[in-house]
């Protein structure tokens, strides 16, 4: 096993963290394959520096309240599925962050990455640092079988992108999170999060240079490219975030397409369920 113990970065971490996360930080143990990483590359000086920084945020600047951890298993796998949006993926680090902070012991979620991110030099080495992988089904497999929490946006990174007048308006989900859980036996449990379509305004997607430069889409906002890379930052809207009841996937919906629908639009809804939870409790004025 790998501790963080002697791994973690002491400067950013011991300023970002108050002593009982860094003592939950360093009871978090890796398996070493031999290389100073587990078997999907996850090093633990990359994902402490992560967590000390995701936990900053996720305490100060977006103030994260959230409910339903008792729906999350505290061992054994799990597919975590909710709605996605913000231009940049904070809402996803705002998620794993509070995961980790509030699971005793800790558990990582693992999130499985649209495969264009790995396109980008040193950003996929950088992810797997962290613990997240390259959205195959064999790496889906890997996680499951080891017992992990993974992570998935069936919306796709496009819904990243979605323009203002959509707000917490679902966009189709893709089916792949369904199958995987009915093949392997195990819950999807259902997330909303509310606060990450405020953090940017969405004007328009700049579909040529997308094409162009192969991504799922380049924003325009109020503040990008106008202000350039520092119009990207987020603003410091509150997030609200809720995980509702597992959801247990009928292995049916392997051979067939019908009830494989009916599972996806019942995970959808709970999804958009979440969600209403987290505007609901946003219009009282937030709990911590």
């Amino acid at each position: 096993m790998i501790s963080f113990l002697d791994k973690i970065r002491p400067d950013l971490v011991r300023s970002l963290l108050p002593p009982s996360e860094r003592l939950r930080l360093e009871a978090y143990l890796l398996d070493d394959c031999g290389y100073g990483t587990d078997i999907f590359g996850t090093r633990p000086e990359g994902l402490a520096s992560a967590y000390a920084l995701g936990y900053w945020l996720h305490q100060n600047y977006f103030r994260v309240v959230s409910g339903g951890h008792d729906n999350i298993p505290d061992q054994g796998a799990a597919v975590i599925v909710g709605n996605h949006s913000g231009v940049l993926p904070f809402d996803g680090v705002m998620v794993s962050a509070d995961i980790f902070h509030a699971k005793n012991p800790p558990r990582l979620l693992r999130y499985m990455v649209d495969y264009f991110a790995y396109r980008i030099p040193f950003l996929g080495t950088y992810f797997r640092s962290l613990g997240q992988v390259s959205g195959t089904r064999r790496n889906f497999d890997g996680l499951i079988h080891e017992g992990h929490l993974v992570g998935i946006f069936p919306e796709g990174a496009r819904a990243l992108g979605k323009p203002a007048k959509e707000r917490y308006q679902l966009r189709d989900f893709s089916h792949g999170h369904v199958e995987l859980a009915a093949r392997h036996g195990v819950p999807v449990i259902p997330f909303g999060v509310v606060g990450a379509e405020e953090q940017q305004t969405m004007i328009a997607n700049l579909e040529p240079l997308a094409r162009a430069l192969k991504l799922p889409f380049v924003p325009l906002t109020t503040t990008f490219p106008l202000l350039g890379p520092v119009g990207l930052l987020p603003r410091p809207s509150q997030y609200f975030i809720n995980f509702g009841t597992p959801i247990e996937i009928d292995p049916d919906v392997l051979r067939n397409i019908e009830l494989r629908r009916e599972a996806v639009a019942r995970v959808q809804a709970a999804v958009s369920e979440q969600i209403k939870i987290g505007l609901e409790r946003r219009g009282r004025g937030g709990e911590r």
